[in-house]
């Protein structure tokens, strides 16, 4: 009946799922950390975050090792999340789906007040309407998810690919207007100066409405660079995972048996195709036909090396020791909702106007290591919050929403045994 069901405890947990979620969170903070402290639009015009040859070196490594690799990871938590905790309501005898949809509005209410309350560069809103999406392939067989997410991971891919080739005819056929492209490029950076000095120096109002206009853009131009129709293949992948049983299989094995197929090939093969597409980012003129290759590259190879971290983090913790030093990571998977919501407040009181107003000032280095200074404070608030407690604050709201009905925060000796 539905009055049995209840959140994880930490016994049905996985770990290895935590502590990707851990890893995820300090890959995506640095990733954000660009937008967190320069202009988003910077991204499309190659505008460097510093001069200084550390600053270069970080931004070069952040998009080969980082950029479009973490979101690929934790859509596939998210799915295969998914589909264990439906199976759990299922299992108790209660509605999977009302159960699902109730907990994606609940996260896309999170989204919402992210997004134009704090930072526009939310993605909360984007996997609730897009786990919407998904959940009408619950009923679908494995196979069929397989080839749903195969198609969907293709057209962006085969369009983007066609877009370029157009690009390289039209081009051919009549000569680029340089006074025209010098045009938008001066709009640009009027764009960016004005961010600079809204985010830098503004009132809490004209921030308000200045992100709420970039958010805007940032889903639009999620929709119409492919990269919602990847997560919802990824979602999918997920989904597949969860009805194959793959992780609880993975962990019934002898430790010294638990890998994933092809993993050591995708991390090598992830690695220097993304060091190559890099390469190819920097050396390409943003006005030629070509800028938007390694964005379509990356596409194909940004989730062949999240596969390979994966395989990487299944490799480490098949080893007794490793598994403990990578516990803090798996308290703050936990609490992903909770600390990627913190990660944004820190970071906007660092660079807005409201805080520090840093914001344009810092450069891609000094970024870094405030995002390692982040991650390594919330690892440490994540382990003891956890000792005392369930769950994370905002996880206690999102389940207490979702149940309906307020959920027991405190640990007792009973739950955490």
């Amino acid at each position: 009946m539905s009055h049995a069901i209840a959140p994880t405890t930490a016994r049905e947990r996985i770990d290895l799922l935590d502590i990707l979620r851990g890893f995820a969170l300090l890959g995506i903070l640095i990733v954000n950390m660009g937008i967190f402290s320069f202009p988003f639009i910077a991204a499309f015009t190659g505008t460097p975050r510093g001069e200084s040859t550390f600053d270069h070196a970080v931004e070069f490594l952040t998009y080969a090792l980082a950029t479009g690799k973490f979101y690929p990871l934790f859509s596939f938590l998210f799915g295969l999340g998914m589909w264990l905790q439906m199976e759990r309501v299922q299992e108790a005898g209660g509605a999977p789906a009302r159960f699902m949809v109730r907990r994606l509005l609940v996260l896309m209410g999170f989204g919402l007040a992210h997004a134009l309350l704090i930072w526009n560069g939310d993605i909360l809103f984007i996997y609730a309407l897009v786990g919407l999406v998904a959940l009408l392939f619950r009923k679908a067989q494995p196979r069929t998810l397989l080839i749903w997410a195969s198609a969907l991971i293709a057209i962006p891919i085969i369009l983007s690919a066609g877009l370029i080739v157009l690009g390289i005819l039209v081009a051919g056929l009549a000569p680029t207007d340089a006074s025209g492209m010098d045009e938008v490029m001066t709009l640009v950076r009027d764009l960016e100066r004005q961010a600079i000095e809204t985010y830098a120096r503004g009132s809490w109002g004209q921030i308000f409405a200045w992100r709420a206009i970039e958010w805007l853009i940032v889903l639009v131009f999620f929709f119409l660079s492919g990269n919602v129709l990847q997560i919802l293949a990824i979602f999918l992948i997920g989904m597949y995972a969860g009805k194959r049983q793959v992780f609880q299989r993975l962990m019934q094995l002898p430790a010294n048996e638990r890998r994933l197929p092809a993993g050591r090939v995708c991390l090598v093969v992830g690695l220097v195709a993304n060091f190559a597409l890099t390469w190819l980012m920097w050396m390409v003129d943003m006005t030629s036909p070509l800028a938007g290759l390694p964005s379509v590259l990356l596409l194909i190879f940004g989730p062949v090396l999240s596969y390979g971290y994966m395989a990487a983090f299944v490799a480490l913790t098949r080893r007794e020791a490793w598994h403990r030093r990578l516990e803090p990571l798996a308290a703050a998977g936990r609490m992903a909702l909770s600390n990627y919501i913190a990660q944004s407040i820190v970071c906007t009181l660092i660079f807005y106007s409201y805080g520090l107003g840093l914001f344009g000032q810092v450069g891609a280095f000094a970024g870094l290591l405030i995002s390692l200074t982040i991650w390594l404070v919330q690892l440490v608030i994540s382990v003891f919050w956890l000792k005392r407690f369930r769950f994370g604050p905002l996880e206690w709201v999102w389940r207490s929403l979702t149940y309906g009905a307020p959920q027991t925060m405190a640990k007792t000796r009973q739950l955490a045994a």
